[in-house]
């Protein structure tokens, strides 16, 4: 930028815009003062250069070619001069004017085309964004300035705000190419919207962007539920509808209506929300299909969408969503990365979509800093960490943290290809009642902290599920009661077992701490349908209670199940399962239980086509009860399963066989055999105390109660 010109364009604050080269050809008409001398000769004229003239060789050309005037004078001009430079000294519209000869039709906006009463059109020279005030806004916190704002963003694409307070009172529409900015003291407000008027709409329009405004609303106007395809009355801050290529970023939002979001945007495409704050509201930034028209550059659904980077803080309903929509399977690709998240009442995260990436967000459920007018409920934590209730492709949740939770943090209905991995987990364990000012522990049974749960026949099939290096922890405990919390909660309630039989689930690698609950990673099948359908994996797990409650694993009804190297501790009924194919319990380690299996069967060996059990079993079951249990009293040997490799490690022998058990099982560290419990041909027990000229152990050589024994393996004296 050229020295010269420096105090005349920071005089004006809202920068220039080159007129193009029609513009330069007239300055260069101004042959006394230069290409240069316009923009000079206004700066003096508006007495940056202390109302004198430069000394140079030219002065004497300034004021030839320039005049000071008003808007008023210069509409009231009947002889404009072609060589002449016209400063607007009104305040907050100042800046230079042309004569433009050519034009004949171009409208008077006040901002940057005037048009005198002789029908001579002036265009203001300018680089850059326009002024809002340019056109007539105040920007006073007390002027209508509507209308002024409507004609700026009518008349010109970039318009700029500077910091001072708009207040507008109905609709204002963007258009193509808008692009209106300003700094987080540019604020644009209603006093009152009795109709719950859309401050901010962009209707069927491409290129849009809104960046670094203060947007402020009036909370609890509007239509919650308004009729599909209707936009208008919900009291939103920002609405964007039918549009593509739309970029918000840099805001502050806050005091929504009753409708969708402070960020209310409806079948568009292209999206990208960025580095924005967003409080006290009734939902935060929210996408669906509910606008009426799909012949739009939005298209039919959203599409291509990214949130990313940005704080939303006591939300009364949903902070992010993506869901309102009753054909999710329409919206897609959506990106939903490193936002912050503190105190949304219902649900921190709601999508309805295939390919949903949820990634590094922060959500927080704790709500009490927040405001007792914005969602109620005294203040009770967040409902859901994530929400998912439609049928939903590929969703991929990693390395978030769900802090402080009411009741779910992962609930998903109807998803499939669904992959949850390496994320942070808590229930809140109290609250702050906002209408009393006081603590209260917080004792809600039956919450779960991952939850899915679907339907194959009607939805589509699950085919993948991975949970995967998950941190869950419940340390609920309020006096005199312990409530009851599932952590992982797989549930199928479809029909088909053709559709079940592709299904693979895999929950691997978590770490599950809960001071009660009633199953830490249970899968669930509906009765109707056939015994074993689909594949699943619970490998690698660590899972820990100090009180020897509830169960740790319970699946079945499965064509495959793999109970594979997990640490369960302190969980009263270690793995729970009942008629299936391949069940295959190896290289769990369990201690301090009360029983370590147990059987929902009539009869294993014909519920179960293969039982193989392979574990190590640390310290004795409780008092009166037995390492293998089930819902039948009478014990049965399973023929079929393969307890070799089996380790009990300070377990009673008399203790290890209630209900149900496979054969060859081989304990340690006993000096006696057992003389209770049902035992099967093969089965051993190797001496704890061998001495020279003694045996290694005892064999079981006939079935019974507890059978026969036999040592064997003869050690030399």
């Amino acid at each position: 930028m050229r020295e010269d010109t420096k105090d005349y364009q920071q005089t004006e604050h809202e920068g220039s815009q080159l007129a193009g080269e029609n513009l330069m050809n007239r300055r260069k008409l101004l042959g006394g003062v230069g290409a240069m001398g316009a923009a000079a000769a206004g700066a003096w004229l508006l007495g940056s250069l202390g109302g004198k003239l430069p000394a140079a060789s030219a002065s004497e050309g300034y004021a030839e070619c320039c005049k000071m005037v008003t808007i008023a004078q210069l509409r009231a001009l009947t002889s404009p001069e072609i060589d002449r430079i016209y400063f607007v000294k009104d305040r907050d519209q100042e800046g230079s004017y042309y004569y433009d000869s050519s034009d004949t039709s171009s409208v008077d906006n006040t901002g940057i085309i005037i048009v005198s009463t002789s029908g001579a059109r002036f265009r203001r020279i300018f680089e850059g964004p326009a002024h809002v005030k340019w056109f007539g806004a105040k920007g006073d916190g007390t002027t209508d300035d509507t209308a002024a704002v409507q004609l700026a963003i009518n008349s010109y694409p970039h318009i700029y705000f500077s910091p001072s307070s708009y207040r507008i009172t109905d609709y204002v529409f963007l258009q193509d190419n808008s692009r209106i900015e300003g700094t987080r003291a540019s604020k644009i407000f209603m006093t009152s919207n009795p109709d719950g008027v859309n401050l901010i709409s962009a209707k069927d329009k491409v290129n849009v962007t809104i960046d670094n405004l203060w947007i402020e609303g009036v909370y609890g106007v509007g239509n919650p539920y308004p009729v599909r395809g209707v936009m208008e009355g919900q009291g939103v801050t920002l609405a964007v509808y039918g549009c593509r290529n739309v970029i918000i970023t840099n805001c502050y939002f806050t005091y929504n209506g009753l409708g969708s979001g402070n960020i209310y945007v409806s079948k568009c495409k292209d999206v990208v929300v960025t580095n924005n704050y967003l409080e006290k509201s009734m939902n935060g930034i929210c996408f669906d299909n509910w606008y009426g028209e799909d012949n739009t550059p939005g298209g039919t659904h959203v599409e291509n969408v990214t949130v990313a980077n940005n704080v939303l803080s006591d939300m009364g309903g949903r902070a992010i969503a993506c869901d309102l929509d009753e054909n999710a399977a329409r919206n897609s690709n959506i990106a939903i990365v490193g936002n912050t998240v503190r105190g949304a009442a219902y649900a921190a995260i709601a999508v309805n979509a295939r390919g949903v990436s949820v990634v590094g967000n922060m959500i927080d459920g704790k709500r009490d800093g927040g405001i007792t007018t914005v969602g109620g409920q005294q203040s009770l934590p967040t409902y859901y960490g994530f929400l998912s209730n439609f049928d939903c492709e590929h969703i991929h949740i990693a390395d978030n943290v769900f802090k402080d939770i009411f009741m779910n943090g992962v609930n998903i209905l109807n998803g499939s290809n669904v992959s949850i991995v390496n994320n942070s987990f808590s229930f809140a364990i109290n609250y702050l009642n906002q209408n009393n000012n006081q603590v209260l522990e917080l004792n809600e049974p039956n919450n779960r902290m991952i939850a899915l749960e679907w339907n194959t026949n009607a939805y589509i099939a699950p085919y993948t599920i991975k949970i995967e290096g998950n941190t869950i922890v419940n340390d609920r405990n309020p006096t005199g009661e312990q409530p009851v919390a599932e952590l992982i909660y797989l549930k199928d309630t479809s029909n088909s077992a053709a559709i079940a039989a592709d299904s693979f689930f895999h929950v691997t690698n978590n770490q599950l701490r809960a001071k009660k609950i009633s199953t830490a990673i249970q899968f669930i099948k509906s009765l109707y349908q056939d015994m074993g359908t689909g594949k699943m994996y619970i490998t690698g797990n660590t899972i820990y209670s100090p009180v020897k409650s509830g169960t740790a694993i319970s699946a079945m009804r499965l064509d495959e199940l793999h109970v594979e190297g997990n640490k369960i501790n302190g969980i009263a009924i270690a793995i729970e399962t009942g008629m299936g194919g391949l069940t295959n319990f190896s290289g769990n380690v369990i201690r301090n239980y009360n029983s370590a299996y147990f059987f929902y069967v009539a009869n294993l060996t014909n519920e179960i086509d293969q039982l193989i059990v392979q574990d190590t079993i640390i310290g004795n079951p409780a008092q009166g009860s037995f390492v293998f249990t089930g819902t039948v009293n009478n014990p049965y040997i399973v023929t079929s399963s393969n307890g070799a490799g089996m380790k009990f490690i300070g377990v009673d022998a008399n203790q290890i066989k209630g209900t149900y058990y496979p054969e060859n099982l081989v304990v340690e560290g006993s000096d006696s055999p057992p003389t209770a419990g049902r035992w099967a041909v093969g089965d051993r027990v190797k001496i704890k105390n061998v001495t020279a000229g003694g045996y290694s152990g005892y064999i079981c050589t006939t079935l019974g109660t507890p059978g026969t024994w036999k040592q064997y393996g003869a050690i030399l004296a």
